[in-house]
């Protein structure tokens, strides 16, 4: 029982640790590479997606030097297909891995508070899987080039969150019809 109270005291510690300190954004990412289509594997709930039963994919665009277009499509729970259109900005020019997103008119552009933090926390070396969040630890995505990911890779990028303070408990899979 001795040796027990400080293991437990010591992992509470490193758990409120992980959660005062912010996540950690990818040290490097090719902004070209991540461009394309990614299929949503899992997320945190979220009010963005909140019509999103099935088929969740991103296209992301490169407009200009910091700039990039967004392209949400999923299914609703009738089967409808939806659209929702944002942009990106490269907020950290050194690492491209943490920009900003807007899913607001451009009207609205100038108002801080339609920006939302969109950190590449991970990306394979390949490209073909990247794990995206929040600083608050709000919003969390893990994307794939293709439909499917493993289960070791999943389990992977789940204990790369969890260790960044995300709740991965929260954690939904994303239904991925093969239309």
């Amino acid at each position: 029982m001795r040796t027990i109270v400080p293991l437990l005291f010591l992992l509470l510690s490193l758990s409120a640790l992980a959660q005062t300190r912010e996540p950690q954004a990818a040290a490097h990412v090719d902004a070209d590479r991540y461009m394309g289509d990614w299929y949503e594997i899992a997320r945190l709930p979220n009010r963005l997606e909140r019509d999103c039963a099935s088929d969740v994919t991103s296209t992301y665009e490169r407009r200009t030097e910091e700039a990039i277009r967004v392209t949400y499509r999923c299914r609703d729970a009738d089967g409808e297909a939806q659209r929702i259109r944002g942009v990106a900005r490269i907020r950290d020019m050194a690492s491209h891995a943490k920009l900003e997103m807007r899913f607001a008119p451009l009207a609205l552009a100038w108002w801080p508070f339609v920006w939302d933090d969109w950190w590449i926390l991970e990306v394979t070396p390949a490209y073909t899987q990247m794990m995206v969040g929040d600083p608050s630890r709000q919003t969390l995505w893990i994307f794939a080039r293709t439909r499917d990911m493993s289960d070791a890779d999943y389990a992977a990028f789940v204990a790369h969150a969890a260790d960044q303070g995300y709740d991965t408990r929260k954690l939904v899979r994303t239904p991925q019809s093969r239309r």
